[in-house]
């Protein structure tokens, strides 16, 4: 019973100790965070609200810090999906980037960053051949880069 006793205090000591070096720091408001799709979305098959993947391009530091380690996976969304259609009308596609999480785990959001694009318009063609060509569709390519910035101070423990 002694030595559990002692193991479960010698536990007790490592867990306070190691607690006493962790360290906050505070990634700032405005922070940019540079990103790049992972895979192409196009309007011909993305939904609304579709979950799609970007990757961090770079580590995001803080005090000489890893925050935010490269490669780390930015998540965001399919916020508008419209097929092209008849009479050359185009396709549409807006994507936003929400968040990624911190070394620690913490979600960190992210804003100002809307990635869209739209087919070619082919109305007068269209008219032309009698409506028998469809419009473009949008198309958004896997590798697009783009930056948002850290929404709000988000305190991240290392």
């Amino acid at each position: 019973m002694l030595k559990i006793k002692n193991v479960f205090f010698v536990l007790l000591l490592l867990t306070i100790s190691l607690n006493c070096l962790a360290e906050d720091v505070v990634l700032k408001a405005g922070t940019a965070v540079p990103v790049k799709l992972e895979s192409t979305i196009s309007s011909k098959n993305a939904a609304v609200g579709q979950i799609v993947n970007f990757r961090v391009t770079a580590p995001i530091m803080v005090d000489g810090k890893t925050v935010i380690e490269s490669g780390a996976i930015v998540t965001g969304q399919v916020v508008r999906a419209k097929k092209n259609g008849i009479l050359g009308k185009e396709g549409e596609l807006q994507l936003t980037i929400n968040s990624v999480l911190a070394v620690d785990g913490t979600k960190v959001m992210l804003s100002s960053a809307n990635l869209s694009d739209e087919g070619n318009n082919n109305l007068i063609l269209s008219l032309f051949l009698c409506f028998l060509i469809k419009g473009g569709s949008a198309e958004i390519p896997a590798g697009m880069e783009c930056t948002p910035i850290v929404a709000g101070a988000t305190t991240i423990t290392l």
